[in-house]
């Protein structure tokens, strides 16, 4: 089940307009998923790292295939390359990269939580990301690229998404992230 502060999480959850978002999964999971997303992302007005271009990443599509142990979630997001994603030669940067494969990536987690009843969210443990093609700012404005996340596993302690970043039929990048579940004696420094 998720932990005490899933209600931090998700306080503002219910308020959230999921109605544009594709796929099999319910509106309060949703809902739910989205509200965790948008914590972990923070908000500009805060200054959290990176806050900026992830509040741009849009939730497009939910989905979850199959049942118990077997089931996997897939989450696809969609973002606009801006200017402050790009390195000097306007290119995406590939930190910038690596920043949005992290909360996506743990979306595909989170949902695949919810339907097995587990907490899963954790820890990055590992980030093994490959390059394959740069993605270059578009001058068209509305050109987007999309991210899509699927969960590979959430049994013990270890959590792994599979992620990929594409532009229009171009694979750019490709990803695996581990998670590690929190350990709760940890937490209480």
């Amino acid at each position: 089940m998720f932990s005490a502060l899933d209600n931090k999480w998700t306080e503002n959850a219910r308020h959230l307009d999921v109605s544009s978002i594709a796929g099999n999964i319910s509106k309060e999971d949703k809902q739910r998923c989205l509200g965790i997303f948008q914590y972990f992302i923070g908000n500009s007005a805060e200054q959290v790292y990176g806050s900026q271009v992830g509040e741009r990443l849009k939730a497009v599509e939910m989905n979850v295939r199959g049942e118990g142990s077997m089931s996997t979630a897939q989450v696809v997001f969609e973002v606009t390359v801006e200017q402050d994603m790009c390195n000097g030669f306007n290119i995406m940067h590939g930190g910038c990269a690596a920043y949005i494969i992290d909360p996506c990536s743990v979306a595909s987690l989170v949902i695949l939580g919810m339907k097995l009843g587990i907490d899963a969210v954790g820890f990055s443990q590992s980030m093994h990301l490959i390059w394959h093609s740069p993605v270059k700012r578009r001058v068209i404005i509305g050109a987007k690229i999309r991210i899509v996340a699927t969960s590979m596993s959430a049994q013990g302690r270890v959590k792994t998404a599979r992620c990929e970043i594409w532009d229009k039929d171009i694979l750019c990048v490709s990803a695996i992230h581990s998670t590690m579940k929190r350990n709760r004696r940890l937490t209480r420094l």
